[in-house]
């Protein structure tokens, strides 16, 4: 019998009586799989047995007395003013946010709480060790307490309708897994979710639309239907709704953070009061409401009014992001308010409204929380910003003495694929696993540690753009959120993603037994090495699934039963290879997808490259000149850093140092079409001598389709018996400005 993973067996003989070494009682509580992680346990040498029925303190606190009812757990409230086996209380003195102390002896279980949240959050770890022990609860203290105030998740509703129900099951998941503010995106161009009395077209006609498929929405209808239109999409939360979801989470602890989205995203707006735009009409290309206009702020301020006296939260969002800005400068309204407010550009414009609308929050009692763009501009005095594009935001708003949640899209983003596309649901590009998220930490190296009191926490955040439903958001939200819990929980100098990786295997299957369309943990990770003294590569692999093995070919194959058992050393190779590789349990492989990785150790390693007239884009420089033979292959996102990216045609030469034989070229460029990254049109080679005068040897065009909307990855390829010392490389990108190509290695044989 496995011990460490079958503990619960040391608690029963004990419990009856039978004699267990003391190695023994630490292997069972070394098990513990808690998460997030606490502080500091120090762990007992017993176990005790909870009686039936257990008696309850007079002030255990209802969450803890409906988990055991949840756990079948027979228990009652004491009779006398006793401390019952079980005794909770609160002591102000229990030094640390939201701390709470759980002893676990031979007298019972204590748990003390420095307030009314820590001992909620006690209560969760106890539930958590009593989910994973049953009745018999290894001895142990758990002294414990957050890092960070703000433990966020963020779901957008406006894109794809999510139901309340829905709402309700995540916010029980949040609280267990202590995370604390859900930010409710109610409107976008997607629809607008939000009942209002006063503008009640909104509902009647913003929030229905006939296109479910947002592509088709966003690039081709962007219209809305009435509400009883047969076969209409969509939705929107009745008060009651909202009530209900604000009753449940605040007895979780959970604070709901509604935004109202402003200036931009407004384009479902003009679909009920056209008279919002610049154009006044409803018009395809029209996102932002019409700020010369004084009727715009009477709107948005009887909006908040009513938001406010629904959400209790200190915090309003506003949004503030990605405002298209293409009408202002031709709008009348927009102009004159330029002319009289002594506004230099449309960003000091935008930053007016922000500062306004932050005025009319003050004025009730609230503070005002946007995206980092209402940085731009200027920051309104009081504001709190979320910084999502990257941490600069984040940084520069703390170094000005505001606060800051930080919520990059590198890492927190889990509307991105959480593994290689193949056989995963359609997700917005971008590639965000499990490791990435708990490898974030929240606090910035560029801040002092003054500068640090700034971050009030993180933030993770769930845009629907292709998440359909319930069960697709949940599949994109877990276990990536138990990674986020750890983040903004747990000391960061006692974070191990392993330790977690091992914890997050005990809890996947009880969140599916809860019910919870769970990502079922699949990824087979491969990390590749290159030692140019010895000319070699090697490849190391990792699961996210465990316990299983992965059997791997070096030949393209798929792996089986008999093939290579990877036992953790590294595969080396000093030519290429076409890794697959596969996770087995024994001999039966299971019922996911394999993984192919090809490495090179090839001639171009190293050599000189000139670039001919561009360089590349300067967010993606990968390794910069020597990127392109650095035999570092890119992985399925182009935000990993291997990856260089061009806004400009592709044209680079490659100096070998001599006249050398070549036998194949080729070179692998990625297509992302939904972060604007599309295959070149067309790639070319040349080779020369000197330098000087060159011959192609080939051109080709691009077989993957504009229209596919997961990433792909096409080679092109350049067989050939040739001899030079010079190779040019030429791809096409005759697209407009902004849009991409990315390629991570040009492989010379």
């Amino acid at each position: 019998m496995n011990f460490l993973r079958s503990s619960w067996c040391f608690a029963l003989l004990i419990c009856l009586g039978v004699w267990v070494t003391p190695s023994q009682l630490r292997a069972c509580s070394d098990s513990l799989q808690l998460i997030p992680r606490p502080v500091s346990v120090q762990r007992g040498t017993g176990v005790y047995c909870l009686p039936s029925p257990l008696r309850l303190g007079v002030d255990t606190p209802p969450l803890l007395t409906e988990g055991l009812k949840r756990l079948s757990i027979n228990a009652a409230p004491s009779m006398r003013r006793s401390r019952g086996r079980i005794a909770c209380s609160i002591d102000p003195k229990l030094r640390g946010r939201e701390a709470y102390r759980l002893s676990i002896g031979e007298r019972g279980v204590s748990l003390i709480g420095g307030s009314k949240d820590g001992l909620r959050q006690g209560t969760q770890t106890l539930l958590q060790l009593l989910e994973q022990y049953g009745t018999k609860l290894p001895y142990m203290t758990i002294t414990d307490s957050a890092r960070f105030a703000y433990r966020g998740v963020m779901l957008d509703v406006s894109r794809h309708f999510m139901p309340s129900e829905m709402i309700l099951r995540l916010l029980d998941e949040m609280a267990r897994y202590k995370l604390n503010r859900f930010h409710w995106h109610l409107v976008d161009g997607g629809g607008w979710r939000f009942p209002s009395e006063k503008y009640p077209l909104l509902t009647k006609k913003a929030a229905y639309r006939m296109e479910k498929d947002w592509d088709t929405f966003w690039q081709k209808d962007r219209k809305f239907v009435d509400e009883q239109t047969p076969g209409a999409y969509g939705g929107y939360y009745t008060k009651d709704e909202i009530r209900r979801v604000i009753s449940h989470a605040t007895k979780l602890g959970i604070t709901v953070i509604p935004e109202i989205e402003l200036p931009g995203h407004s384009n479902e707006l003009f679909f009920a009061y056209p008279e919002l735009s610049c154009k006044g009409k409803w018009t395809f290309d029209a996102s932002d409401v019409c700020i010369g206009k004084e009727s715009t702020f009477r709107f948005f301020e009887d909006i908040l009014s009513e938001v406010i006296q629904l959400f209790p939260s200190k915090y309003i969002h506003i949004g503030g992001d990605e405002a298209a800005m293409n009408h202002w400068g031709s709008c009348t309204d927009c102009q004159r308010r330029m002319k009289e407010e002594g506004l230099k550009d449309n960003h000091e414009l935008q930053s007016y409204m922000i500062k306004r609308i932050e005025r009319y929050l003050l004025s009730k009692g609230r503070k005002l929380l946007g995206w980092d763009e209402i940085l731009m501009g200027g920051l309104a005095p009081e504001a709190t910003v979320m910084s999502w594009r990257g941490e600069e935001g984040g940084i520069t708003a703390a170094r000005a003495g505001h606060d800051v949640i930080m919520t990059p899209g590198s890492h927190v983003y889990l509307d991105f694929y959480q593994r290689e596309s193949e056989g995963e649901p359609r997700a917005n590009g971008g590639f965000t696993t499990l490791e990435k998220v708990y490898s974030y930490n929240p606090e910035p190296t560029a801040l002092t540690p003054e500068e640090h009191k700034h971050i009030l926490g993180a933030q993770a955040n769930l845009w629907t753009e292709y998440v359909l439903d319930a069960r697709h958001a949940e599949y994109m939200l877990f276990p990536r959120l138990l990674a986020l819990s750890e983040v903004v929980w747990s000391p960061q100098a006692t974070r191990s993603y392993s330790d977690f990786l091992a914890r997050v295997n005990y809890h996947v299957p009880r969140l599916q037994e809860r019910g919870i369309n769970v990502y079922p943990l699949r990824r087979i990770a491969v990390d590749m090495q290159l030692d140019s003294t010895r000319r070699e590569v090697s490849i190391h692999l990792s699961s996210e699934r465990q316990p299983s093995e992965i059997r791997y070919t070096t030949d393209g194959t798929e792996p089986t039963a008999t093939s290579q058992l990877y036992l953790g050393k590294p595969i080396v190779s000093a030519d290429s290879i076409l890794l697959v590789a596969r996770l087995f349990d024994g001999a039966k492989p299971l019922d996911l997808p394999s993984v192919r990785y090809r490495t090179d150790y090839h001639k171009a390693i190293g050599k000189k490259v000139t670039y001919n007239g561009h360089t590349w884009n300067e967010k993606y420089p990968a390794g910069g000149t020597q990127a392109l033979v650095d035999g570092l292959r890119g992985t399925p996102t182009y935000l990993d850093g291997k990856w260089q990216g061009y806004t400009t045609p592709l044209d680079v030469t490659i100096d070998l140092g001599e006249v050398t034989e070549l036998k194949h070229v080729f070179a692998r460029f990625m297509q992302e079409r939904m972060q604007w990254v599309y295959m070149p049109g067309d790639v070319e080679v040349l080779l020369s001598e000197d330098g000087e005068t060159f011959r192609s040897v080939g051109k080709q065009v691009t077989r993957t389709s504009e229209e596919e909307y997961k990433p792909v990855f096409e080679t092109f390829s350049f067989p050939m018996k040739e001899r030079a010392r010079y190779i040019r490389l030429k791809a096409a990108n005759a697209r407009s400005a902004g849009h991409f190509i990315f390629t991570d290695e040009i492989v010379v044989w």
